[in-house]
């Protein structure tokens, strides 16, 4: 048995890859906003704790409460969101419209909580296994793709900070033995992905999982699909 921490896990493909390792039998923290919202995973044996990735204290509580239990061997950072969740117009999220509380608000979620909920779990991470941190980010960081494909730069630009954040925080543990990746989990049918994504959450879970699973050192630093070849930068 494995101890897990995932973000964002009350919705979308946070809560699929939850339920995931829960059907391994792993021990899951669950990170919610809205924990009341996601009872039910409680209910499948979840460790649930309230977690906003863009408050500090509520981050430095949660790893507290994760400390409590002992080492961790997966950390995966799935929280996420766009300027739609801030009340940006669908139509008003290019680098000519989008305002800077919107762009600021979405790096803050996308880039800077993955960091600091890595910081706050360091001592976890490094000792016992040691574990492995995956940072699920978007095809969207790659600069190729976002000269042509481009919904909301602030998605983009936080992704690429994220994966900014994935490749030095992998050097700096490399001593240590811990894994650190960022991964592209594909195109995902959530609230943020949209019903026209191609992919099922608990098919895009059962992917990711197999490919973590598989991880190894040599993969540390590294920008991953879904399948766990690598994503062109």
């Amino acid at each position: 048995m494995s101890r897990v921490v995932i973000t964002g896990a009350a919705r979308g493909l946070g809560r699929a890859l939850t339920m995931r390792y829960l059907e391994r039998s792993d021990e899951v923290w669950a990170g919610c906003r809205t924990p009341d919202r996601a009872a039910d995973l409680a209910a499948h044996g979840a460790q649930l704790c309230r977690l906003d990735v863009s408050d500090e204290e509520l981050i430095t509580q949660f790893a507290a409460q994760v400390a409590e239990s002992g080492t961790v061997d997966l950390l995966i950072n799935a929280a996420g969101t766009d300027a739609r969740a801030f009340g940006a117009a669908a139509d008003q999220r290019g680098p000519f419209e989008i305002s800077a509380e919107h762009f600021l608000a979405e790096v803050r979620v996308n880039a800077a909580g993955p960091m600091l909920i890595t910081r706050a779990l360091l001592p976890q991470l490094i000792d016992g296994s040691p574990g492995t941190v995956v940072n699920l980010s978007s095809r969207l960081a790659s600069p190729a793709i976002g000269a042509q494909t481009c919904f909301d730069i602030g998605y983009n630009a936080s992704k690429a900070a994220l994966n900014a954040i994935t490749v030095r925080t992998a050097r700096l543990l490399a001593p240590h033995g811990v894994i650190v990746v960022a991964i592209h989990p594909g195109w995902v049918r959530t609230d943020m992905g949209g019903p026209q994504a191609s992919l099922d959450p608990d098919d895009a879970a059962r992917q990711l999982a197999a490919t973590i699973a598989r991880l190894g050192p040599h993969h540390s630093g590294m920008f991953l699909r879904p399948d766990g070849t690598p994503h062109p930068w």
